[in-house]
């Protein structure tokens, strides 16, 4: 048995209080929901709806949230690395949405390309904590946006076998479709039909509003059976109320909105609700991931998700605002993840690589992220409990004042502790000794290793099919 309690900071009737307070909120100040089809079914379920307000009951709310699951899985086209979310696995997957690449040395570029995105899929791909890949840790500029999403998706296919999360770069409801096809030609339509294969990450604009965008991406990937994130990003005293709990309450009543919604096309659909509550920080009028004051909001919406609605939770953590790999960038990083995966969370983002506040993505970072996640999973592993692990006959044989190194309990079990990758545990003399002592060096040699040696893993026939069935769409690839 492994002995791990995880953290609570809500009381369950504080967790109580919250859920009240968002009822209230939807029944009596109401969510806007800008699309004609989502206030369409709505007014199918029996909610008032005015204009784009829709006021959803308590009855829809709760009824709904009973055909939410508490686990899904997410299927990988190597079956070995498919994960379950919902179930104490600790998933990893990309950052997303940053917009400078980190070199080594300190060099800030803020003009990335579609090799600079398949060198991260190459460094996700060997990376044995993270669990996902694709996403959009930077976004392609020498490729158009109308495109740019499936464009993404395509070579994450091509270079990964785990996992391939969607991108945030696609259009309407059309290019919605044709990402789904892309999964269809990679796994065949019945599998697709029968699995979960992807995700839409879908974005409600604080306080209170799905816009068209967002209200279609639930709606078209809840009707093709595949589950739907919800990320409620409000900022404490910008976007939501100043205290924190305010801003917990807000981010859960637009969670539940969107669950509403996706229960209303396709009831037993997965919901993902994702803690990425952040702190305003109004003294340099500017917003802050990784304050303490952040961690805590994380901690409330997952502790929320987890334990009050027994739903599976990602979290936005693992994060840091500074601008290079120093103290402050390793520090902010632990406090955030270990916080969050103490509060059993299933899920995080940004967890790999990610800097200055979510606007910059190192592949250096990417790789000592690694790490830390390691570290955290043996942390959340907890200590093993039982008559062997007691050791009191082992203590009884050994003498006082002798030591345990020959013992066979020792020599046993001699290579079962958790090993530092990319961190450095020598003497002083031999790290002096080594041609990379510092660890940006060591993991920008590595880094540069692994995007020199990999190529595509993808099936040669489900590539060409890809490459056929994108072309035909006018697609220069």
């Amino acid at each position: 048995m492994k002995l791990f309690q995880k953290t609570k900071f809500l009381s369950d009737s504080d967790m109580q209080r919250i859920h009240e307070a968002s009822i209230y909120l939807l029944e009596h100040k109401g969510v806007v929901f800008r699309s004609p089809e989502a206030l369409e079914l709505f007014k199918e379920r029996g909610s008032k709806v005015e204009g784009e307000i829709v006021y959803l009951s308590r009855e829809l709310v709760e009824s709904c949230l009973k055909t939410v699951p508490s686990s899904f899985k997410m299927e990988a086209i190597n079956p070995d690395k498919s994960v379950t979310i919902g179930q104490g696995h600790l998933t990893i997957h990309p950052a997303g949405g940053e917009v400078v690449l980190h070199e080594c040395g300190g060099v800030r570029r803020s003009q990335t390309g579609i090799q600079d995105f398949i060198n991260l899929q190459k460094i996700y791909q060997v990376c044995d904590n993270i669990d996902m890949t694709g996403y959009q840790p930077l976004s392609p500029a020498d490729v158009s946006m109308e495109t740019r999403g499936l464009r993404c998706l395509y070579e994450t296919m091509l270079y990964t076998d785990k996992p391939w999360l969607a991108p945030m770069d696609v259009g309407g409801t059309e290019d919605k479709r044709r990402e789904i096809d892309m999964y269809r030609i990679a796994f065949g339509d019945e599998f697709v039909r029968s699995h979960y294969v992807t995700w839409s990450i879908v974005t409600p604009e604080s306080p209170l509003v799905y816009n068209k965008d967002s209200c279609e991406s639930i709606m078209e990937f809840a009707a093709s059976g595949q589950p739907v994130a919800l990320v409620s990003a409000p900022m404490s005293g910008i976007t939501s109320p100043v205290h924190i709990l305010g801003t917990i309450v807000q981010a859960n009543t637009e969670t539940l909105a969107g669950l509403c919604l996706a229960q209303c096309v396709k009831p037993g659909i997965p919901v993902l609700p994702s803690a990425s509550l952040t702190y305003g920080n109004l003294k340099i009028a500017s917003w802050e991931c990784a304050s303490p004051d952040t961690a805590l909001m994380l901690a409330g919406a997952i502790q929320m998700y987890k334990d009050y609605y027994h739903l599976p939770a990602r979290a936005q953590t693992g994060v840091t605002s500074s601008k290079c790999l120093d103290y402050q960038a390793g520090f902010e990083t632990m406090q955030s993840l270990l916080l969050t995966a103490l509060m059993d969370v299933d899920v995080t983002s940004q967890s790999a690589g990610s800097m200055e506040n979510l606007l910059t993505i190192s592949f250096e970072k990417t790789l000592i992220d690694d790490e830390v996640i390691g570290r955290v999973r043996r942390i959340i592993e907890g200590i093993e409990v039982s008559n062997e692990t007691l050791s009191v006959d082992i203590m009884m044989e050994i003498g006082h004042g002798e030591n345990f190194l020959m013992h066979d309990s020792t020599l046993d079990h001699l290579y079962d502790g958790w090993q530092a990758d990319i961190s450095d545990w020598n003497l002083y003399d031999r790290w002096k000794e080594q041609e990379q002592p510092d660890i940006e060096k060591r993991a920008e040699a590595r880094v540069k290793k692994i995007i020199s040696g990999q190529n595509v893993i993808l099936e040669k026939d489900i590539a060409a099919k890809l490459k056929k069935y994108l072309e035909s769409y006018g697609m220069i690839l």
